[in-house]
């Protein structure tokens, strides 16, 4: 078992995820309404992460390291 610490948002790819849609959304714009809003958001989910998913991925996942359990050691 690897202990991760218990507040790590680097390590939850769906906090990533945020990060790029509050700069695809929200970063230097400005919507009128709620619902202009809501829709600028559900846009992006939509139809901008299936059409630049190449482009977001990097961001949004991380290149973890396997640990195998022949590379483990118990340390006592």
């Amino acid at each position: 078992m690897i202990q991760l610490p218990t507040y790590c948002p680097h390590l939850n790819p769906i906090e990533r995820l945020w990060g790029v849609m509050h700069a695809q959304v929200t970063h230097n714009r400005f919507y009128p309404t709620q619902n202009q809003f809501a829709e600028a958001i559900l846009r992006f989910f939509r139809q901008t992460i299936p059409k630049q998913w190449r482009e977001f991925r990097d961001q949004v996942s991380d290149n973890f390291q396997i640990v195998s359990h022949q590379n483990l050691r118990v340390l006592e």
